[in-house]
């Protein structure tokens, strides 16, 4: 059963990680957890041009993003295409900080950041599914 799209926008405000999915150049894919912030129309991913990621994304856009709850059954997969923007990134770099890291710490966390060589990936959902397996399967298990 598909989760409704107010159900889908309040999950994934909250703090989880999304497990990015990337094609390597033999073709065999590659997950990385990250940190993101979904907008209602696109993801943003903050990372580096060092990682591997980045030159994946550069060769081939096809992404594959799965956000999870294991505690509460329910998952989102999204499939779609990364645009890499180079420049300009701090404001939703920003956006990224301030879901996960304490108030207390943002500021220093953006500084530390601002070090990096950082781009930011922008994903368009061009895919959904999701579920709620506690719909599905009636009372969760305890």
């Amino acid at each position: 059963m598909s989760l409704p799209k107010e159900v889908i926008d309040q999950f994934l405000a909250e703090r989880r990680n999304a497990v990015l999915g990337t094609i390597r150049k033999d073709g065999s894919p590659q997950l990385n957890p990250m940190w993101f912030y979904w907008t209602g129309e696109v993801f943003y991913i903050s990372t580096t041009r060092s990682r591997f990621k980045y030159n994946h994304l550069r060769r081939d856009p096809r992404v594959t993003l799965c956000i999870d709850d294991v505690t509460g059954f329910q998952t989102v997969i999204v499939e779609g295409r990364a645009e890499i923007i180079e420049d300009d990134i701090w404001g939703p770099t920003r956006l990224i900080v301030e879901k996960y890291v304490d108030k207390d710490h943002v500021e220093a966390r953006l500084a530390r950041m601002r070090t990096e060589p950082r781009v930011m990936l922008v994903i368009k959902p061009e895919k959904w599914i999701s579920w709620d397996m506690a719909l599905r399967a009636g009372p969760r298990p305890q």
